[in-house]
């Protein structure tokens, strides 16, 4: 290879003055036979970086992954099975022999989930693309009127600018929620009656709909909901995800009957990905909707709404009722012609609502997903510049008005002060101030009320001598709610006690620990009782696998921010105070929205979900734990007891005469007794009883301050769905980060 590279060189460079420049330490075997008095007579010029470990660190590792590349010239040059020809043939002409077309094997971006086309992004780097989104949204209505000239129409006004009015809605009244009911029953079951191939035909076109009309959905979120540039085109992806994900979910539903109305109550902070996930689920089962969206943001409701019902959804299928949670959510939740509740928002609603639903006897369904008190733990092995990236995208993004956002960032104490004095330096360069501009990284939280809470929060911390470090206000902060990033200092992992509700806004906190503390750190967070996400960011497999075993949550990202769930491949929901299951944007969501669904097997290995180059994405199933088996039959327990366990749960049995009379039937398997039923204490519960006593223990479960614990009634047959007695768990890795993706690395550049 020596001899044929240098007469090569000679016969291309001829007398022309040229050098050779050479890193310090690599190819060495090639320059050692061109260097001066060598064969080609030619100086060589040898550099090395100079500078810190943590400097250069990254650095050589570049080159030596550029160096090490399966197509890099030092690679193939010292491999014996690559042609002489092949190695000097010349690069132009390999290139031009595919056109610049990618690799047959790799999709493109719109092709990238199995079973569904992807939504559609925006560069906004990109002056083309920024110049047709200008002229779109010039082409908006300044004001938006869901109004319908009704007297009490009232003004949505934008939360970054208090003089600009979005536009005007008439709120519902309670006297309109019977009959919205009452046309949901009578009129809704057309819908129900509608094949599911159609219901499916609705939702794709909907979702074609909003990607058409999408710079008035962009205009909406930046002006009603106050979300950066970049916030509402992920929004607008995320609708168009959940309508299609939903519309292929729904071709399988063939056999199964709707439950019936149901009442989809949605929070401000997405007012168009959550509101559209919970309204298309329903549709796509064949239910009835009665959608309730947030007091603050209506407007974006309204006009998802009105693209569905021209996308085919009738009206009686699809009402709308804008208005006060304390009044038309309550008297939506309260009718006994409900079947069932959708609902996000906070764990003390979502309690109110399961105290309701407790009253009855017809075990309607609810579906909450809550909030999170969301940690990312950080070893001494982490990179950094990564673990500070990712903490600003985690806690600060969306003005950290995310359930999903980081709140409790743990670092090691080895690495903490370096961290800590990158991140101040980094949090710096956020720009806060109106989302209308693209520049602005943080937009103002969505109200008066949220920013009083997050001003009272961190005047708390100021006052028990933490430290706390948070950005000046914005230049015009008085025109919006506005609230600028802070980040806090714990005093130590007991500290963690004292954060006993979620935070919703740009606010972190930090807290710093010892190697031997890993275990007390994670069993800490679970204290907290919410189970939402959780972050990790370490280069030592066994850590990551030590604290997957350990840690209680729904989401789990692994070197990588914790926010942004796509829909499909990182099915989004937790459990205890984070919610009920099942997760949204998942394979068992519309399960639980038909009265008959297919009873599927459980899965015990993990599954691989479909997802981009340079990450891998898994959903697990895990035992919910703790559950108790009440029944008036011995029989009947002796089911609940083989269906808890079939699921790797811990059967409970309250000590009555029943249950110590058929301990004789466990076949030697034992089981845990309980004088009295504690809902701290069990994760679930099976439930076949009369009604007077089923009215007894769901009222117990529902008087109490902690997690809601789902209520299990068999169906017709006398069986249980073996899909809720799991939790899933999603855990999402950046292979990137770990090396790189191996198959992407066994593509062959033969097209072949």
């Amino acid at each position: 290879h020596n001899a044929f590279t240098i007469a090569a060189i000679r016969t291309l460079a001829g007398d022309a003055r040229f050098e050779f420049q050479c890193l310090h330490g690599m190819g060495e075997s090639i320059y050692d036979q061109l260097a001066t008095g060598g064969k080609l007579d030619r100086p060589c010029r040898i550099y090395a970086p100079v500078g810190s470990h943590e400097t250069l660190l990254a650095y050589l590792v570049r080159r030596l992954l550029e160096n090490g590349a399966n197509s890099s010239f030092v690679n193939r040059i010292v491999d014996p099975a690559v042609p002489i020809a092949s190695l000097v043939e010349d690069p132009v002409s390999v290139a031009e022999k595919t056109g610049g077309a990618p690799h047959a094997n790799l999709p493109l971006p719109v092709a990238m989930l199995p079973g569904r086309r992807n939504s559609q992004g925006l560069d906004l780097a990109d002056d083309v693309e920024l110049h047709a989104l200008a002229h779109a949204l010039d082409a908006t209505p300044k004001q938006f009127d869901g109004s319908g000239n009704a007297a009490g129409a009232v003004d949505v006004a934008n939360p970054a600018d208090g003089g600009d009015v979005v536009g005007r809605v008439a709120p519902a009244l309670p006297a309109d929620v019977g009959r919205a009911v009452e046309t949901a029953v009578n009129e809704g079951t057309r819908w129900s009656r509608t094949p599911a191939i159609e219901r499916a035909a609705c939702l794709l076109r909907a979702a074609d709909q909003i990607e058409t009309e999408r710079a008035t959905f962009y205009a909406l979120a930046v002006r009603e909901a106050g979300k950066t540039f970049g916030n509402a085109v992920s929004e607008v992806r995320e609708a168009v995800d959940f309508l299609r994900y939903y519309a292929s979910q729904a071709r399988e539903l063939v056999d199964d009957a709707p439950i019936g109305p149901v009442v989809a109550i949605s929070p401000w902070n997405f007012p168009l990905a959550i509101f559209t996930g919970q309204v298309s689920a329903a549709l796509a089962a064949g239910n009835p909707v009665l959608a309730k969206p947030a007091e603050q943001t209506p407007l974006m409701a309204l006009e998802a709404v009105r693209v569905l019902q021209r996308a085919g959804v009738p009206p009686a299928a699809l009402q709308l009722l804008p208005g006060p949670g304390e009044t038309i959510g309550a008297a939506l939740v309260a009718d006994p012609r409900v079947a069932g509740i959708i609902f996000t928002g906070s764990t003390e609603v979502a309690r109110l609502i399961q105290r309701q639903l407790a009253t009855r006897d017809d075990d309607p369904v609810l579906i909450a997903e809550t909030g999170g008190q969301n940690a990312m733990i950080v070893d001494s092995s982490a990179l950094p510049e990564q673990v500070v990236v990712d903490t600003l995208v985690s806690a600060f993004d969306s003005a950290g008005q995310r359930c999903s956002a980081l709140r409790i960032l743990c670092l090691q104490d080895d690495i903490a002060e370096p961290v800590l004095a990158m991140l101040k330096g980094a949090l710096q360069e956020l720009v806060v101030g109106d989302p209308r501009r693209l520049s602005t990284d943080v937009g103002p939280v969505i109200d008066a009320e949220a920013r009083d809470k997050l001003v009272a929060h961190v005047a708390r911390m100021r006052e028990r001598g933490w430290p706390v470090f948070q950005l000046p206000p914005p230049e015009g902060a008085t025109r919006g709610t506005f609230f600028a990033p802070a980040l806090i200092e714990l005093p130590s992992i007991d500290a963690l006690a004292e954060l006993a509700r979620e935070v919703f806004g740009p606010v972190l906190h930090v807290v710093r620990w010892h190697r031997d503390q890993l275990p007390a750190l994670v069993d800490a967070i679970n204290a907290t009782g919410y189970g939402l996400t959780h972050g990790i960011h370490t280069r030592i497999d066994e850590t990551a696998a030590g604290i997957l075993a350990r840690v209680h949550a729904g989401n789990i990202y692994i070197n990588r921010n914790m926010v942004g769930a796509v829909v499909g491949v990182q099915p989004f929901g937790g459990h205890g105070l984070s919610g009920t299951g099942p997760k949204a944007g998942g394979p068992l969501y519309l399960r639980r929205l038909v009265r008959q669904a297919m009873r599927a097997p459980l899965v015990a290995t993990a599954m691989s979900l479909p997802g981009p180059t340079g990450e891998a994405n898994t959903r697990e199933f895990h035992p919910r734990g703790i559950v108790a088996c009440i029944a008036d039959k011995e029989a009947a327990l002796l089911a609940q007891t083989s269906a808890a366990r079939a699921a790797g749960n811990t059967p409970l049995w309250l000590r009555t005469p029943l249950t110590l009379s058929a301990r004789d039937h466990l076949a030697g398997r034992s089981v845990t007794f309980a004088d009295t039923l504690d809902p701290a204490a069990v994760d679930a519960v099976l439930l076949n009883t009369a009604p007077a006593r089923a009215r007894q223990v769901r009222a117990a479960l529902a008087a109490t301050e902690g997690k809601i614990v789902p209520v299990i009634a068999p169906d017709a047959n006398g069986e249980y769905d073996p899909m809720r007695l799991v939790i899933e768990r999603t855990v999402t890795v950046n292979t990137a980060a770990a090396g790189g993706n191996a198959a992407l690395l066994s593509l062959s550049e033969d097209r072949a």
